[in-house]
């Protein structure tokens, strides 16, 4: 199974969601990352390397990935963070409709996670425990752990 997790600029939220997902999910799910107006090779925001550190999860190598219809067309699931990325995506690839949705809709909460960037170190923080309390549902409800 492969997991595309999907944000604006793929420096904060989405490589939040992969180290997360990494560490909640089993070794043999590919987990992976992009963003939908990345510059490819930009480097991860500090404040998400450090709300991640404080869990022993490392993303600091981490380089932004502009997302493409190859990723899209190789993953199982990909999950955006709010409901205008899904939406965005679906209308422009209309052929992967099926498998995009914004996480929080698809873990059952209904939540948007507002992009962090910019804010202070504490945003980051929460963002990064309200994402992790969707990939705990999402790793349940995929694989039967969490």
């Amino acid at each position: 199974m492969k997991l595309l997790f999907v944000c604006t600029g793929n420096t904060c939220r989405s490589p939040m969601a992969m180290g997360l997902a990494r560490k909640h999910f089993p070794p043999e799910i590919q987990i992976c990352s992009a963003g939908i107006h990345a510059w490819d090779g930009q480097r991860v925001s500090e404040q998400a390397v450090q709300a991640l550190k404080k869990q022993e999860i490392d993303i600091s190598s981490h380089r932004a990935n502009k997302l493409t219809k190859d990723m899209l067309a190789s993953a199982d699931y990909v999950f955006t963070m709010t409901v205008a990325q899904a939406q965005s995506l679906k209308q422009a690839y209309p052929e992967y409709k099926e498998k995009i949705y914004t996480l929080g809709v698809w873990v059952g909460s209904g939540k948007e996670v507002p992009d962090p960037i910019g804010g202070s170190f504490e945003i980051y923080c929460s963002c990064a425990q309200e994402l992790e309390q969707m990939i705990k549902v999402a790793a349940k409800q995929l694989t039967g752990r969490g």
